[in-house]
């Protein structure tokens, strides 16, 4: 009885083990997991979509030169949309000696304009710009379309400056003179011995009614350069006499009566304007950009080449270039020369011309741009002399340039004033160029 009431309790405790067990096992199952959704990647930095916007400042030289700046500018803007160029008019008086003070006092301009080859010299002598050669070179700018000029503005063998826009000196005519005397209209192939000869086959008349060939002004340039075109003679060197012939021409111009006098009060030196507008004036030698050209309204009037010494020197003239430099302390050098490559270039150039100044390089666009904008007649001799191979300057940088200019002016007026003869003149040119140069 005692064993059968153990065996009883031992299955009981059998039976409940079996059913915990059991229960257990159920509770155990591992739960179903939920995959977790991707996590949101966090938002990467927002990348440029461009250069960083930056300022130019550009110092130029007052009225005269901001409308085409700013259309300059503006043509930019559409290359270069990061870059805004703020223009700085510090006036028209005493540029050199203006831009050569901010320059001294630590202004950080990026660009500024370089007038003639005095400031040019002060700026570079007085170390204030930055050499351009390797910002050229790494540009892929070719200097050989520049017609000659940057050659002309080297100083120790570095380039400070680029021209983009120029002004030379062409032969203006009244085609309604040539017409009415049946004589050849000027081309663009004449020496200056050739053109001698047109002056005085075109003078006729006497009186109110006399015509005159050709009409200088009392400037050294108008009547002394031409010899510079043959590319071997210079004014900076203290040799003068290749200027002989061409004073001894001029001057028996005028005591022949084939041209106006030349000498007189200052303010009559400058014969263009009564006798061009009355129509007693055949033809004037003279800048394409000078004053001449506002004269030339109810004028029936054409262009040719300037008169070279030799037949070789075709399509050579002479004259002043507009050029850009970046000052040594400038903030953007490299974007500084991105805008200069930009205006002085092939690209720069319609934009140039639709403002009726002459670009540098000339292309076949910029050639029809100017000739609307500028009135000029289209004509092929007018084409043709608004495209010259090469310009010269009338005085390169040099040693003691600015007073070699004023000796030569000085002497130049007693000249043709009669007040010494041309042999003497050219004497005391070389003596007193030659002493200082010593």
């Amino acid at each position: 009885m005692r064993v059968t009431k153990v065996l009883y309790k031992l299955l009981v405790i059998f039976l409940v083990l079996t059913v915990a067990t059991a229960c257990r096992t159920v509770d155990e199952t591992p739960p179903v997991r939920e995959t977790p959704p991707p996590a949101t990647p966090e938002p990467l930095p927002e990348t440029p979509s461009g250069p960083s916007p930056i300022t130019l400042q550009w110092a130029v030289w007052g009225s005269s030169a901001i409308p085409y700046c700013k259309a300059l500018i503006a043509a930019y803007k559409e290359v270069a949309p990061h870059v805004t160029i703020e223009l700085v008019d510090l006036g028209d008086v005493d540029w050199n000696v203006t831009i050569q003070t901010h320059l001294i006092g630590k202004h950080d301009y990026d660009l500024i304009m370089v007038r003639d080859i005095h400031g040019y010299e002060m700026h570079v002598s007085s170390d204030l710009l930055n050499p351009l050669d390797d910002l050229i070179s790494s540009r892929g700018i070719s200097l050989s379309d520049y017609k000659g000029i940057p050659e002309q503005f080297t100083i120790n063998g570095s380039l400070y400056a680029l021209p983009f826009m120029c002004d030379f000196r062409v032969l203006f005519f009244n085609k309604d003179i040539f017409t009415d005397a049946e004589v050849d209209h000027p081309g663009n192939q004449m020496t200056f011995d050739d053109w001698i000869e047109i002056i005085k086959e075109i003078t006729h008349g006497s009186g109110d009614n006399k015509v005159w060939g050709n009409s200088f002004d009392h400037h050294f340039s108008s009547i002394a350069l031409f010899g510079i075109l043959d590319g071997r003679h210079t004014v900076n060197d203290g040799s003068y006499e290749f200027m002989l012939p061409y004073y001894e021409a001029v001057l028996a111009l005028e005591d022949g009566g084939y041209i106006p006098g030349i000498a007189g009060d200052e303010s009559n030196r400058n014969q263009v304007n009564p006798f061009w507008r009355s129509g007693n004036i055949a033809q004037v030698n003279a800048g394409i950009s000078s004053s001449v050209h506002a004269l030339l309204t109810g004028v029936n009037w054409g262009i040719a080449a300037y008169p070279v010494p030799t037949p070789y020197d075709h399509g050579n003239t002479f004259g002043q270039v507009t050029q850009l430099a970046i000052p040594r302390l400038a903030k953007h050098p490299d974007e500084a020369m991105d805008f200069i490559a930009f205006i002085s270039g092939k690209q720069g150039a319609d934009i140039i011309a639709s403002t009726g100044n002459i670009p540098v390089i000339m292309t076949d666009t910029a050639l029809d741009t100017l000739i609307r904008a500028g009135r000029f007649p289209n004509d092929e001799t007018t084409r043709g002399a608004l495209q010259p191979a090469k310009i010269f300057l009338q005085q390169s940088p040099g040693k003691h340039a600015a007073e070699i200019n004023s000796i030569l002016n000085d002497i130049h007026l007693d000249i043709i004033s009669r007040e010494i003869d041309i042999d003497e003149g050219i004497i005391l040119m070389n003596e007193k160029v030659s002493a200082l140069l010593r």
